[in-house]
């Protein structure tokens, strides 16, 4: 009897290793027709049908959180921000130091108006990076939350790291046209807005002119100058 009953446990057993061993092949299949499928449709520039087969390929590998980065890049690049960000909180429980799902939470967040979470993306961001340009977008939030003392603190720290020396960014001349200025002016202006919110219009002005030393075709100091209000 006991002979009998092991060998119909081995049975169940084989054909449970039969059942699982098609359960997985088929798996992999579907996955591999969902890779396929993934990048055939960006090749085409056919990104809903991208975003479907991310979809397809976070319920057949749910343990692969590189999907939700990728899903969160693609809502984030098409300017729907709320799914963006939500997806890139998902992600962020994964893997919390992810530095690319923090920037972009960060910047959706700021798109919805979310200013205080974009805030806290942003310096956690900083704290992993220690990148001056990172920092900047921690100091244009606090100027934004009316947080002067933090931002004035943050700029002159900013001021203090070798990038800013010899680093150049994009901004606008007084016709529009995009040019390149020194990310001091740049930092020296926003340090003059900050002061203007702290009430010491003497300072800002200082700031202000400084920042047209360093770039005297640079149409924000000049207007901040001469505010038309």
């Amino acid at each position: 009897m006991r002979n009998f009953t092991q060998k119909i446990v081995l049975s169940v057993f084989a054909l449970l290793l039969v059942f699982n061993f098609d359960l997985t092949a088929q798996n992999e299949a579907e996955i591999e027709r969902a890779k396929q499928k993934y990048s055939r449709s960006i090749k085409y520039n056919d990104f809903a049908v991208a975003k479907n087969a991310i979809y397809d390929l976070l319920i057949l590998e749910p343990n692969n959180t590189s999907y939700l980065d990728s899903l969160a890049y693609m809502y984030f690049e098409f300017n729907q921000f709320a799914s963006a960000a939500l997806v890139g909180r998902d992600a962020l429980k994964n893997n919390p130091n992810n530095q690319m799902m923090l920037q972009i939470s960060a910047k959706s967040l700021d798109q919805l108006g979310a200013l205080d979470q974009s805030l806290k993306m942003y310096q956690k961001l900083y704290t992993i990076s220690d990148d001056g340009f990172v920092l900047f977008e921690v100091i244009q939030k606090q100027y934004d939350l009316k947080k002067y003392d933090d931002a004035m603190i943050n700029s002159e720290l900013l001021l203090g790291k070798r990038i800013v020396e010899g680093s150049r960014v994009y901004a606008k001349d007084q016709n529009g046209n995009e040019i390149e200025v020194p990310f001091k002016a740049v930092i020296k202006n926003l340090q003059g807005m900050i002061a203007r919110g702290q009430g010491d219009e003497e300072s800002a002005k200082k700031y202000f002119n400084s920042a047209l030393n360093l770039a005297p075709n640079y149409a924000l100091p000049k207007e901040n100058l001469n505010p038309k209000d």
